[in-house]
């Protein structure tokens, strides 16, 4: 009689039988993102994953790992996910999927709950940097290459978006090829030398612009094309080669100096309403005039005698007009 009677599962527990409901999963997976997604109320970032366990496909909805997770020191970034038929998983190779590649945990063992760790090495990529060569460090996001080389220097090299960027939403068919740049467009950098020397170039290639700190040599140099800017710490020397310069200043311009030199091999002028050339005390167009006057008071001699003074000559007037207008633009210091 007792044996028809059917157990309340309230009241008799079974371990077996509850063993898949307290089931925890604390493996480590691998997994592609599949695509970026904010929360509606939040807005945090979020990403559909797809993980791989054993010869099964899940979709995950994780977060991303920070290095940072405080109010004002953060650190945001969206990753790449693939093009995928949402009614199925896709049964492609990993080198076919442009999503990156990344590694999943389940938080509290729930798959419902999933946080991406970090990101594995796509298989469709192939490491540049060797490790024979000891440590380096290099990264690519949106075209923007960072690297450190084995004597530590820095540099930040501008590519651009791949040209081949579009090939990335297709269906995952075949291998992902390498990127492919514009480098008209790219291939602009900044650098921090071993030497602790700083250059920024277009690293265009026809006349290329660029800014040089050399602390080794003790100079600042900027090139733009055939135009160059030489400063030398050691001579205290500036040097500037260009074919045309043109300096247009409001108020005033002042040199200081002690031996001024000019050399034009075709002409020199200079356009002022008022001109002072000498020193002080002493100014070359003023002496002009006076000299002017001067002349006008000799009386030359003649065999006859003393003559009457040049300025008393009828074309002596013709002499004052040009000392007119010497005076007219005579300045003063």
């Amino acid at each position: 009689m007792f044996s028809r009677i059917i157990k309340d599962s309230s009241i008799w527990r079974d371990d077996t039988s509850f063993s898949l409901h307290n089931h925890s999963d604390t493996q480590i997976r691998i997994g592609v993102i599949i695509r970026p997604l904010n929360e509606e109320d939040t807005n945090e970032l979020r990403y559909l994953v797809e993980v791989y366990r054993l010869n099964s496909k899940l979709l995950v909805n994780c977060k991303m790992l920070r290095r940072f997770g405080g109010i004002y020191n953060y650190e945001d970034f969206v990753s790449r996910g693939y093009n995928i038929d949402d009614n199925k998983l896709e049964d492609s190779a990993f080198e076919t999927k442009a999503g990156d590649v990344v590694v999943v945990a389940f938080l509290n063992g729930q798959a419902r709950d999933g946080i991406i760790l970090g990101g594995l090495n796509h298989a469709a990529r192939k490491t540049s940097i060797l490790a024979k060569d000891g440590p380096q460090y290099k990264s690519e996001f949106n075209g923007i290459e960072k690297s450190i080389n084995k004597d530590g220097e820095y540099k930040v090299t501008f590519k651009g978006q791949p040209t081949n960027l579009n090939k990335l939403n297709d269906h995952p068919s075949s291998q992902i090829q390498p990127p492919t740049y514009d480098e008209e467009k790219g291939t602009s950098y900044y650098k921090f030398s071993k030497d602790g020397s700083f250059e920024v170039s277009d690293n265009a290639k026809k006349d290329t612009q660029s800014f040089k700190i050399d602390k080794t040599n003790g100079t600042i140099e900027i090139l733009g094309g055939k135009i160059s800017l030489k400063l030398t710490k050691s001579t205290e020397s500036v040097i500037l080669k260009n074919k045309e310069t043109l300096v247009n200043t409001e108020n005033k311009i002042t040199v200081n100096t002690k031996i001024t030199q000019v050399n034009s091999s075709e002409k020199a002028s200079i356009k002022s309403p008022k001109i002072a050339i000498g020193k002080e005390g002493v100014e070359l167009l003023d002496q002009l005039a006076k000299l002017i006057d001067a002349l006008g008071k000799v009386m030359p001699i003649s065999p006859v005698g003393p003559c009457t003074p040049l300025m008393s000559t009828g074309q002596w007037s013709q002499v004052e007009q040009i000392k007119a207008k010497i005076k007219e633009i005579t300045g003063t210091f």
